[in-house]
């Protein structure tokens, strides 16, 4: 994440938001520029409450700069998630996998009968 200051922005502003960064559990990376200091928040998991530092003062906006659900993107782990069960059955792999049944219980005869015929097949 990335809180980029408003130009002209004080000091004792910009102390403010590292402050409120540290409070909240991450590192901090000043990065001073020509036109405005950006402050850089390090060790993100995702699950930053970026109201806390919007509001500030100083602040001119805070940039998001990973992806939403990033532990479950290609960015994050590029190989397949691959979940076996117990009698060999995995979803994630190359192989198809198809379940079928009905999409609500509508009442206990319907059940039964879509698991005798799921058993059958």
């Amino acid at each position: 994440m990335l809180i980029v200051m408003r130009h002209g922005a004080s000091r004792d502003e910009v102390e403010k938001v590292i402050s409120v960064i540290e409070e909240m559990g991450y590192q901090t990376q000043l990065m001073p520029g020509a036109q405005r200091t950006a402050v850089g928040l390090v060790g993100n998991d995702g699950r930053v409450d970026a109201s806390r530092l919007e509001g500030l003062p100083g602040v001119h906006e805070v940039i998001h700069v990973s992806q939403p659900y990033k532990q479950v993107s290609r960015e994050w782990k590029s190989e397949n998630t691959v979940v076996r069960l117990p009698g060999g059955v995995a979803f994630g792999g190359t192989d198809v996998v198809a379940i079928a049944g009905p999409c609500s219980v509508e009442s206990e005869r319907q059940i039964i009968e879509a698991a005798r015929q799921v058993k059958e097949a």
